[in-house]
């Protein structure tokens, strides 16, 4: 089966999306697929890695042309977008025009963020031929998310006794998240197949699309069998951090991630605390601007890490991890490795996930954020056999939903069934 994934972003990254769309493509060619890749052009290197290898090695990457490469690598809409999107439907009909010219046409794309549908959906116009059938992998809801990426819009409730300037930005966030889902159903309609992350796109999905489709939850690779060894405990001696004695946020700082909910628990545990009875809160990050939050987060700690490979042993050594997601749609890939690792998570969501609160997660309240999370890190700070308990789930729901083997056998078998149904007309 010959596949081309195409991705709307600079690859190879380290943000969740790219991180998706990698081991996908790894765990599909293991399979037996034929993967040939497709993204935006980047503006020079993303970094070093020892584990960048992996992204590109042995696979054929097609990229948009470079003068239409994002100046930015972070998520969510910008200016520089709509001319790499436009790069990116040129490069997707030249990829496919050049396959079906060398008889070697491809039997599936396999379309990454809302972008990567809609230029899909696009380049189908615009061709003589209708090419292969496309499969939609839905990282996250726009109806949900799309507003989340203005700080000025995110907090933003809609009630009638306020300001006019919150009445206003809230009747904005009305407008933007209806046309977030606008465009959900669009790309669903669009779509031959899709993939979906989480139980509520799963649900919109089905309720928008008649194409074949699937809750598949994304593939990690074995964190605990590595090719690069990761020696755990010197990367927590380098950040000056204890073994089992930290509780841990992983990721970026855009303003979809909530980070201003954590900050309002820590300070809240900083204050109300008699004795120091909660383990340190850490918050890391490849983004530099991760110190720029030491003076204006009290009761955090912060640090800057540089690769991978630092990040994933903290997370394997920390006692908890933190994922502060609360709109639904999409999962996490943070979430994801501290599952891989046997690392208890603290969450906001548990069906949404395929996790259940004390069996292999801690389920917090999205309704009280900031109550609810500091009585997560209260607790599994006092009880270490408690982590212990909820690190051994989170390492079972991997294996069963999250291992490689598992996720491609699952999606190859989808996208056969899309072929048999584009085949039959």
């Amino acid at each position: 089966m010959r596949l081309l994934l195409v991705g709307a972003f600079p690859y190879p990254h380290h943000q969740g999306s790219q991180v998706y769309f990698q081991e996908q493509a790894i765990a599909l060619r293991a399979a037996g697929a034929d993967v040939e890749l497709l993204t935006y052009a980047s503006q020079g290197p993303v970094g070093e890695d020892l584990d960048r290898w992996r992204a590109l090695d042995g696979f054929l990457h097609h990229k948009a042309p470079a003068w239409t490469a994002p100046s930015g690598l972070r998520s969510g809409p910008s200016l520089g977008k709509p001319l790499a999107d436009l790069g990116l439907a040129y490069a997707v009909n030249a990829a496919i025009a050049s396959s079906i010219a060398l008889n070697a046409s491809y039997d599936c794309v396999m379309t990454h963020n809302i972008e990567a549908s809609l230029v899909s959906a696009l380049c189908r116009m615009t061709r003589s031929s209708a090419g292969p059938p496309v499969v939609y992998c839905i990282h996250t809801m726009m109806e949900n998310e799309l507003s989340s990426y203005s700080k000025w819009l995110k907090k933003k409730g809609i009630t009638t006794f306020r300001p006019f300037s919150d009445r206003m930005s809230s009747r904005v966030k009305r407008v933007v998240d209806n046309l977030g889902g606008r465009l959900d159903r669009f790309a669903a309609r669009s779509s031959d197949g899709w993939i979906a992350l989480t139980h509520s796109s799963e649900r919109v999905m089905k309720s928008a699309s008649f194409s074949p489709g699937e809750l598949i939850a994304p593939p990690i690779p074995d964190l605990r069998h590595r090719l690069f060894p990761i020696d755990a405990e010197d990367t927590c001696l380098r950040h000056k951090l204890v073994p089992d004695k930290y509780i841990l946020y992983s990721g970026n700082l855009d303003a979809y991630q909530e980070i201003d909910q954590l900050k309002a628990a820590a300070q809240a545990l900083e204050h109300g605390r008699t004795e120091p009875v909660q383990l340190p809160i850490v918050i890391a990050s490849h983004d530099p601007d991760v110190l720029a939050l030491k003076n204006h987060a009290a009761g955090l700690e912060v640090r800057h890490v540089e690769t991978d490979h630092e990040m994933q042993g903290l997370i394997s050594l920390a006692r908890a991890t933190i994922t502060m997601r609360r709109a639904e749609g999409g999962f996490p890939i943070k979430l994801a490795n501290s599952l891989a690792w046997g690392t208890a998570p603290i969450v906001f969501h548990g069906r949404e996930w395929g996790l259940s609160h004390h069996q292999d997660a801690w389920v917090a309240d999205p309704e009280r954020p900031e109550e609810s999370l500091a009585e997560a890190i209260t607790c599994l700070s006092l009880d270490a056999s408690l982590a212990r308990q909820l690190g051994i789930g989170a390492r079972r729901r991997f294996e069963k939903a999250h291992a490689p083997p598992v996720v491609a056998a699952r999606t190859l078998a989808l996208i056969e069934e899309v072929r048999l149904r584009w085949a039959e007309g």
